[in-house]
């Protein structure tokens, strides 16, 4: 009995101390939220304007870009002469636009003029470089990017005489294509992007659109009218003439002619690459002049639609020497661009940095290598419309147009103008006694 009641004293006393002792806490983690990836805000493009005007289609530049140049200093020095010479025939008081700066040509000159001087006394140098970055003001094209493509001086094979070899026209101006420039007109404030308008007046005298591609090359609106300059033997090549905007046509005796822009029936340009991707006809691989070419060559019944899918249709003229820019100055191979006139000063220093491409012994695309470079604005094209756009000359032969054919890629494009020196306090006069 005693021995029971000593047990069941140690159990109370075990089940008192169970009770009293302190309760373990068990460590429960915090939930944590999942990590959300850490994304980088993407900066918006800067606002575009309505309209692109000559007033806001360049700016000061923010950053000044780093200065090198990838050719030969003499072809830039040949360049510059032509435009020194272009602008020394017109009136000094005529004014280019810069932005919202307004330039007399007189400036324009002295710029190019101090700026060749520099070139020809210290090369395409670190020291040159630096002059400029100090001394010149560099305007930035006001786009987000500029796409750079190129054009070149296409050879084609020809007559003086109509012939089964030589079948198709190159035409000169017709008499009855009429220009009308809307800025004389009440309404052009309302349509300040368009400012001209091409055509021609019907016996009514209604002024109606002027001929388009389809019209003159397959329906013979211009024959019988005496404005054959050349007769070609490939319609294809004359398409591709017509967006280059000059060439040279070589003669059966040998001898050669060249051909300039003289004007254009006032249609818009439709991209053939474009439309020949829409109808699936080529695919991106194939987007090139050479690929569009072959695709031609090798489909001569696709001829006609793709063709005409481009209304624009270019008139010409025969120059004196080749490659005749707007500015009036033969072009430069590698050195001369072509904008959009109506917001770039024509005549203008400008530096362009871009990618080049770069081939193999079978004329194939191997990479991209980027470069800068100065050129002059000497030309303008129909396809060259806006702050983001601009054509770089090549000149002639197969390296140009490799290059023209396969070129079209994104970069920078800065003008150039030297800083208006300040004046000088005026002196008090010094009177000795």
């Amino acid at each position: 009995m005693k021995r029971l009641l000593i047990i069941g004293i140690t159990l109370v006393l075990a089940l008192f101390s169970f009770s009293c002792a302190q309760k373990k806490k068990i460590y429960v983690a915090p939930k944590v939220p999942p990590t959300q990836p850490q994304v980088t805000p993407v900066q918006p493009p800067p606002p575009q304007p309505a309209a692109w005007t000559a007033e806001n289609s360049l700016q000061p530049a923010a950053i000044l870009p780093e200065l090198r140049d990838d050719e030969p200093a003499q072809t830039l020095i040949d360049a510059l002469d032509l435009s020194l010479q272009k602008y020394a025939a017109m009136d000094g008081t005529t004014v280019q636009r810069f932005g919202a700066d307004t330039v007399p040509v007189s400036r324009c000159l002295e710029s190019l003029k101090d700026f060749r001087d520099k070139l020809a006394a210290m090369g395409l140098s670190k020291e040159f470089f630096s002059y400029l970055r100090e001394n010149y003001v560099f305007y930035a094209s006001a786009a987000a990017q500029v796409t750079f493509t190129g054009y070149y001086e296409p050879l084609l094979h020809g007559s003086l005489r109509e012939s089964p070899q030589y079948p198709y026209p190159l035409y000169a101006p017709p008499g009855d294509l009429v220009t009308v420039d809307l800025p004389q007109f009440y309404f052009y404030k309302e349509q300040p992007n368009m400012a001209q308008i091409k055509g021609r007046v019907e016996a009514d005298q209604r002024l109606i659109p002027y001929y388009s591609r389809e019209e003159i090359d397959f329906k013979s609106k211009l024959a019988g009218r005496n404005l054959e300059i050349a007769w070609v033997d490939s319609l294809v090549d004359i398409f591709f003439l017509h967006i280059q905007g000059s060439g040279i046509v070589q003669l059966e005796d040998g001898s050669r002619i060249f051909v300039g822009y003289a004007d254009q029936n006032g249609h818009p340009f439709r991209s053939l690459g474009k439309f020949l991707l829409e109808q699936q006809l080529i695919d991106r691989a194939q987007l090139s002049m050479q690929g569009m070419k072959a695709f031609l060559k090798d489909h001569p019944e696709a001829i006609p639609t793709a063709l005409n899918a481009n209304p624009s249709y270019i008139f010409f003229k025969i120059n004196k020497q080749s490659a005749m820019g707007t500015f009036g100055t033969r072009l430069t191979p590698w050195r001369s661009i072509a904008s959009d006139q109506r917001l770039f000063p024509l005549g203008a220093l400008a530096w362009i940095e871009c990618e080049k491409p770069l081939f193999d012994s079978k004329q194939r695309i191997t990479g991209w290598e980027k470069f800068g470079r100065f050129v002059i604005n000497q030309d303008t094209g129909g396809a060259i419309r806006g702050p983001d756009r601009a054509d770089l000359f090549t000149g002639h032969g197969e390296l140009s147009e490799l290059v023209a054919g396969n070129m079209k890629q994104k970069g920078a494009l800065f003008f150039l103008l030297k800083k208006e020196q300040a004046a000088l306090p005026e002196q008090p006069d010094i009177i000795s006694k």
